[in-house]
């Protein structure tokens, strides 16, 4: 995958000490930043007429907040133009039960705590969504969203962790019919449909990638015996939606054209800023609970509150 600006080797034979100070970033940028009048012109076309570097590159550090829902409808063509009729979608469901048993846990808190539970199992809700008093007519569009969804795809149907990509899609756009389009995107079309039907590649990914991009927390799983699914499942299950709202939408925004390869390049980045609390842990449950409970937040209170969190996140390099 083409990228614009070459990260520098990590030196393996020392851990990076911690500090107050803000972690080093890179100040070269090779390709050309996007004003708001460019995005508006490119949109214009298709994304594929776009040079791959230069949209990733803006897309990643020059991403317009306020074009984001244009951003997202334009990036989603090729599922528009093979979406089927999403009203003919939503009939009876055998996922219904399932899904009326996960909506309440789908959007986020207003008091947006900032850990998140973990855990990719149902049983368990997270702290960082409603319980309780989300609006019903918001609910209402979930329910018909996520049905629509079973009935589409008569192999997955309905998976938990679903329910958090959609809430996270429909807080945004509001329209219905659109986030059916956008999720049938990534579920589909992107083939991110895989990961629920348990094809988990992207952590065997991951696994090589921490092996040689960040090889001492790569030893220390190793003689823990800590398995990649055990840390990293309800990043990779709710697509990092359990998070800071901010870092969430930027993840989902980059998904939106490099698919999981954003994913993994985030869980690195995160590894490598905390890799001096990741070494300390002295057993597999230290190691697990860190990673999967205070990981993301002790990295992101190291950076600037008010920026993005994201464009920081993968300028950074230790």
């Amino acid at each position: 995958m083409l990228m614009c600006c070459k990260a520098k080797r990590i030196k393996t034979g020392e851990s990076p000490k911690r500090s107050k100070s803000k972690p080093k970033q890179r100040t070269s940028e090779i390709c050309p930043k996007f004003t708001k009048e460019r995005w508006i012109e490119i949109m214009k076309g298709s994304f594929e007429d776009q040079g791959y570097s230069e949209l990733s590159y803006n897309l990643r550090h020059n991403f317009p907040l306020d074009l984001r829902c244009q951003v997202w409808f334009w990036l989603t063509e090729k599922a528009r133009i093979k979406n089927l009729l999403y009203q003919k979608l939503q009939f009876e469901s055998p996922s219904e039960q399932y899904i009326l048993k996960d909506l309440h846990k789908s959007f986020r808190s207003k008091s947006n705590s900032k850990r998140l539970s973990g855990s990719s199992d149902s049983s368990q809700s997270d702290t960082n969504f409603e319980s309780d008093k989300v609006d019903q007519e918001k609910l209402d569009k979930l329910k018909r969203i996520l049905i629509a969804y079973s009935n589409l795809d008569k192999e997955v149907k309905y998976v938990y962790g679903m329910n958090f990509i959609a809430s996270s899609i429909l807080e945004q756009l509001q329209q219905e019919e659109l986030c059916f389009i956008i999720l049938n995107h990534i579920l589909n079309i992107q083939n991110y449909r895989k990961v629920f039907l348990m094809d988990m590649t992207i952590l065997e990914i991951i696994e090589k990638r921490i092996q040689f991009e960040v090889p001492l927390i790569y030893y220390k799983m190793q003689e823990l015996k800590v398995e990649p699914q055990y840390c990293f499942d309800s990043y990779i299950f709710s697509l990092f939606q359990l998070v800071r709202k901010e870092l969430a939408l930027r993840i989902l925004d980059i998904f939106l054209f490099e698919k999981e390869s954003i994913l993994q390049t985030v869980i690195i980045q995160l590894l490598k800023i905390q890799q001096v609390e990741i070494l300390k842990c002295q057993d597999q449950n230290e190691m697990i609970v860190y990673i999967k409970n205070d990981l993301i937040e002790d990295a992101l209170d190291k950076l600037d509150d008010g920026k993005d969190y994201l464009s920081q996140l993968l300028s950074i390099h230790l």
